[in-house]
C-alpha cells in the first residue's frame, strides 16, 4: 500500500508523516486503523475492542479480523477506509459518519448478498422489506404513478425514522402529463425539498426508479428532456448527507399508497403530517419487518 512511510522510505515523499493527525509516521496499521479518523469509522461499525486495535503485525490484524464473525463486515470497512483516506488526502474531502457507515453497510450487504450459497438460504434476492438495507437515520421512500382511464399522473412520498415512525408525507397531481419518468423525478426532488425544509441533516432516500436513480447518479446529457429537473435533484444532494438508493415496489408501498393519492386529486402539492387511517395498515407492516417474496 503506498502510505507516506513506504513512499518516504523510496525518497518518494517529503515526510512520513500522517499528512491526516500529524501524529505519527502513516504506516499501514496508523492508516487504516489507529489513525483517528480511522479508528472512528471502525467504532462507528461496532469494532471497539482493544483486542481489534492490538495486533501490531497487518497481516495478522486482517487476517483474524476478515476470517471472524464479521468478516464480511470488516473488509468492507477496510476498503471504505482506505478510499475515505484517499478522499481527504487527494481531494480534501470528507464524509459524515452517516454517509460513511451506510456505504459499509450497502457494501457489507452485497457481499454477503453474493457469496450465498445456494444450497443452503433461499436468496435474499426473493425476498424483499421496508428499509431493505437497514440503513440508519432518517429514511425517506418515493414514487410516482400513472394510473386510470384517461390516464392521471401523480406522485408522493413519505418520511419516517429508522424504526418506521411517521414523520411527514406528502402528494401531489401532474397535470396533463402521462409520464411515469417525471412522475419518478417529480417525487424525489419534493422528498428532498420536504427534507431540507424539515431541518433533516441525514437522510437515505429510497426510490423503486432505477432509471432515474441512473440519470440522478450519473452525468446527464445536456439535451435531456428533463435536465433542469435532474440537475435541480442534484443540487440538493450536493453538500448534505443525503444518499439516493434503490429498493423494489415490493418494499416501496406506502410511497406508492401516497402517489395514487396525488393522482387521484388535484392539488399539486400537498403535506400530510399525520398518516391518512388507509395508510396505518401499510406501515404496520413495514415496521414489523415484513418480508415479501418479489413478483
Amino acid at each position: 500500500m503506498p502510505t507516506l512511510s513506504l513512499l518516504h522510505h523510496r525518497n518518494m515523499a517529503a515526510t512520513a508523516t500522517c499528512s491526516r493527525c500529524g501524529d505519527e509516521d502513516e504506516t499501514i496499521l496508523h492508516c487504516v486503523r489507529d489513525c483517528r479518523f480511522s479508528k472512528r469509522i471502525w467504532h462507528a461499525i461496532g469494532f471497539s475492542d482493544t483486542i481489534f486495535f492490538s495486533d501490531q503485525n497487518a497481516y495478522n490484524w486482517v487476517n483474524v479480523a476478515a476470517t471472524g464473525s464479521r468478516g464480511m463486515c470488516f473488509l468492507a470497512g477496510l476498503w471504505w477506509v482506505w478510499h475515505h483516506r484517499n478522499m481527504m488526502c487527494f481531494n480534501n474531502k470528507t464524509w459524515s459518519l452517516f454517509c460513511l457507515t451506510n456505504n459499509i453497510h450497502n457494501s457489507t450487504y452485497c457481499i454477503v448478498n453474493n457469496f450465498q450459497h445456494t444450497d443452503k438460504i433461499a436468496h435474499l434476492d426473493h425476498f424483499v422489506k421496508w428499509n431493505c438495507q437497514n440503513h440508519l437515520g432518517t429514511i425517506i421512500n418515493v414514487d410516482g404513478s400513472c394510473t386510470g382511464s384517461p390516464i392521471r399522473t401523480g406522485f408522493g412520498g413519505i418520511i419516517r425514522n429508522n424504526h418506521g415512525f411517521y414523520l411527514n408525507g406528502f402528494s401531489g397531481h401532474i397535470p396533463h402529463s402521462s409520464d411515469i419518468l417525471l412522475a419518478e423525478l417529480t417525487a424525489i426532488y419534493h422528498g428532498l425539498r420536504l427534507a431540507i425544509d424539515m431541518g433533516l441533516d441525514d437522510l437515505v432516500c429510497y426510490s423503486d426508479s432505477l432509471i432515474s436513480i441512473n440519470l440522478i447518479t450519473v452525468d446527464t446529457l445536456k439535451f435531456h428532456i428533463y435536465v433542469v429537473l435532474l440537475q435541480d435533484i442534484k443540487d440538493l444532494l450536493g453538500n448534505r448527507n443525503f444518499t439516493l438508493h434503490h429498493t423494489l415496489r415490493e418494499s416501496n408501498q406506502c410511497a406508492d399508497f401516497f402517489a395514487k393519492m396525488g393522482a387521484s386529486f388535484e392539488d399539486v402539492f400537498k403535506l400530510h403530517p399525520s398518516p391518512p387511517t388507509d395508510l396505518l395498515a401499510l406501515i404496520r407492516i413495514d415496521t414489523s419487518g415484513t418480508y415479501f417474496p418479489r413478483a
